[in-house]
């Protein structure tokens, strides 16, 4: 049986020789050290999480990096518990080479797990509460003292535990600004991006 609460819109026809124009691109409001910090965010909420399984290869995870166009992937279990996360600065270069010597296996024997950074090294996240009070330039502030081009942001959800809910990237930042905000004084490090959560 149809559902009669809610009627058609009314039409309109385009007419014959009254030309129809394609939309012109949205004019993106400038951010800058004053604007809310919330609007450098990636919220988790609004855009599809990439996560990535422990057990995936390190030329697989670089294949969805690439594919996403991002320099980070979440690891998560199939709980959704998170688990670390893994870079592309991890999955590259001389870290995973070291890994492997340390392990005694070759470097394309190497998973995800073996190269994360594990959610159990105690390191420090935002907490939404205060990110909401927050400005751009506290953000950037607080990258810098971490040395870390990321940070992840969470809350809380009503059995206290952690709900990961948003990224700042020190990159992003820098697009929105149309800045350079000297990448090179960041430490290339990612110990302090993830901390223990779900306790």
């Amino acid at each position: 049986m149809p559902d009669t609460r809610f009627k058609p819109l009314p039409l309109t026809r385009l007419t014959r020789g009254v030309p129809c124009f394609l939309p012109q691109a949205a004019v993106r409001t400038g951010v800058d050290a004053t604007s809310p910090a919330l609007a450098v965010m990636t919220d988790l909420q609004h855009v599809t999480l990439v996560t990535i399984a422990r057990d995936t290869s390190l030329d697989e995870a670089n294949r969805i990096m690439r594919l996403c166009h991002v320099r980070y992937l979440l690891v998560a279990d199939a709980q959704r518990h998170l688990l670390g996360i893994v870079t592309d600065a991890g999955t590259k270069g001389d870290k995973p080479l070291a890994v492997a010597h340390t392990l005694g296996v070759r470097p394309s024997e190497l998973v995800v797990g073996d190269v994360m950074v594990n959610k159990h090294d105690d390191a420090q996240v935002m907490h939404l509460s205060d990110v909401t009070a927050a400005k751009v330039g506290n953000i950037i502030a607080t990258l810098k003292e971490l040395g870390t081009p990321f940070c992840l942001v969470v809350d809380h959800d009503a059995e206290d535990n952690h709900v990961l809910c948003g990224v700042f990237s020190l990159s992003q930042i820098e697009r929105q600004m149309g800045l350079e905000l000297h990448g090179e004084e960041i430490a290339q490090t990612f110990s302090q991006v993830v901390t223990s959560l779900g306790h």
